[in-house]
C-alpha cells in the first residue's frame, strides 16, 4: 500500500502544524470546554462513576502525577478485579500528545464498551474473565487542559523549561535511543525531548506502571494518519520478530476496515518518520514479547488534521474497537502457550 506520508515529505506535511503549536507562557482561566470530546475532569468523573457501576468488574486508581500535579487516571477492568489473578494484561493508552483529542476518547470509549457490555456481549465478556485489562486515557492531562482552553495545536506537556517556553514531547521522553533522530534538544521545537531520559513525571509514571504489569499487548493512541505502527521507530533496521508484528498489525487493519470501510496502513514506525525515544520502541526494548503498536487515527490527511470533528468520534471508536478485542484476544493465546 501506498505509504500516507513518506519520510521525505515530513518537514513539508508536519512543520507548519508544529509551528502552530508552538510554546506559549501564561495559562487562560477559561472554564475548560471541549464539546462532545472529553476534557481531564471529564475523563477523571466518568471513569470513577463507571467502576462505582461495576464494582466487580473495575477500579480506578492514579498512576502518578504530572508535571502541574493532576492525576494520571487508569481503569483496570477485570472479572473479580479485586483479586490479583494470573492473566495476561493488555494495555491501552491515550493523550500523550495534547491536541490530538480523538486519542483520549478512543480508549475511554473502549473502557466504557468493555464494562457496559460486558453481560451481553460473549466475545467481551471471554476477554475481560480471561485477562486484566487497564486504560490509562489520558497521559498527558496538563497539555490537554491547555490545548482545550488556550492552545488548542498544544502538543507537549507544560514543564516549564526556565528559558520563556514550555513543555516536553512525552513521546521523545522515553529512555530506549533518547536524543537520537526525529527528536530535538532545542526546548522551543514541538519535539523537544526533555532534558534527560524519563525527566517527566508522566513518563517515569509510565515507565513504572509498564515495567510493573508487564503487558502482552499494548496499543497507544494518537492522531493523525490512520497507520498501524510497530517498532522500530528510531531506525529503519526491523526489530527480530518483524514478521509477527507485522502480521498481526495486517490482522488489526482488515478488522477496523470491515466495520466503516475505512483504511489504516500497517508498516513499521519509521516507515512513517524517525522518532527516537518513543513509548513502543522503549517497550519493546524493556519487554519483547509485549507486542507494542501505535494507532494513529482518523483522519487520514492534514485537514482536518488533529481537529477531528465530533461527528467521527463515535465511528472512529467503533472501527477501532475489534482491533483493540483482537489484540486481548492475541494476548491471551501468547500467555496460554507460554504456561504449557
Amino acid at each position: 500500500m501506498t505509504k500516507v506520508f513518506p519520510r521525505r515529505f515530513y518537514p513539508l506535511i508536519f512543520f507548519p502544524l508544529l509551528l502552530a503549536g508552538r510554546c506559549r507562557n501564561g495559562e487562560n482561566p477559561t472554564p475548560p470546554d471541549a464539546g462532545l470530546y472529553h476534557t481531564f475532569s471529564e475523563v477523571a468523573v466518568e471513569l470513577h462513576a463507571l467502576a462505582s457501576a461495576h464494582p466487580e468488574l473495575a477500579r480506578v486508581e492514579s498512576i502518578g502525577r504530572s508535571v502541574q500535579g493532576r492525576d494520571l487516571w487508569a481503569i483496570e477492568i477485570s472479572d473479580n478485579v479485586a483479586q490479583n489473578e494470573a492473566e495476561p494484561v493488555a494495555i491501552f493508552l491515550g493523550g500523550h500528545h495534547a491536541r490530538e483529542w480523538i486519542a483520549v476518547d478512543v480508549p475511554f470509549l473502549l473502557a466504557k464498551h468493555l464494562l457496559e457490555n460486558y453481560v451481553s456481549d460473549a466475545q467481551i465478556s471471554e476477554r475481560v474473565n480471561a485477562a486484566e485489562i487497564w486504560i490509562v486515557p489520558l497521559v498527558n492531562p496538563d497539555g490537554h487542559q491547555y490545548s482545550v482552553t488556550t492552545d488548542r495545536l498544544w502538543r507537549k506537556n507544560r514543564r516549564d523549561n526556565g528559558d520563556g517556553t514550555f513543555g516536553v514531547d512525552l513521546n521523545r521522553n522515553y529512555a530506549y535511543q533518547w536524543g537520537g533522530n526525529g527528536s530535538s534538544g532545542d526546548t522551543f521545537s514541538e519535539i523537544y525531548r526533555g532534558s534527560a531520559p524519563f525527566s517527566e513525571p508522566e513518563t517515569q509514571a509510565l515507565r513504572d506502571f509498564l515495567l510493573a504489569k508487564k503487558p502482552r499487548a499494548l496499543i497507544t493512541y494518537h492522531n493523525f494518519s490512520q497507520l498501524i505502527l510497530y517498532p522500530w521507530g528510531y531506525t529503519d533496521d526491523p526489530v527480530p520478530d518483524e514478521a509477527a508484528l507485522h502480521a498481526q498489525a495486517v490482522a488489526m487493519a482488515n478488522q477496523i476496515r470491515a466495520v466503516h470501510g475505512v483504511s489504516y496502513t500497517p508498516e513499521q514506525g519509521s516507515d512513517l518518520y524517525l522518532a527516537s525515544g518513543e513509548t513502543t520502541d522503549w517497550l519493546y526494548s524493556e519487554i519483547p514479547q509485549s507486542r507494542p503498536y501505535t494507532i494513529e487515527l482518523r483522519p487520514r490527511t492534514i485537514s482536518p488534521g488533529f481537529q477531528l470533528p465530533e461527528g467521527q468520534i463515535v465511528p472512529t471508536f467503533e472501527e477501532n474497537l475489534p482491533a483493540a478485542l483482537y489484540l486481548i484476544e492475541q494476548a491471551m493465546a501468547v500467555e496460554a502457550l507460554a504456561s504449557k
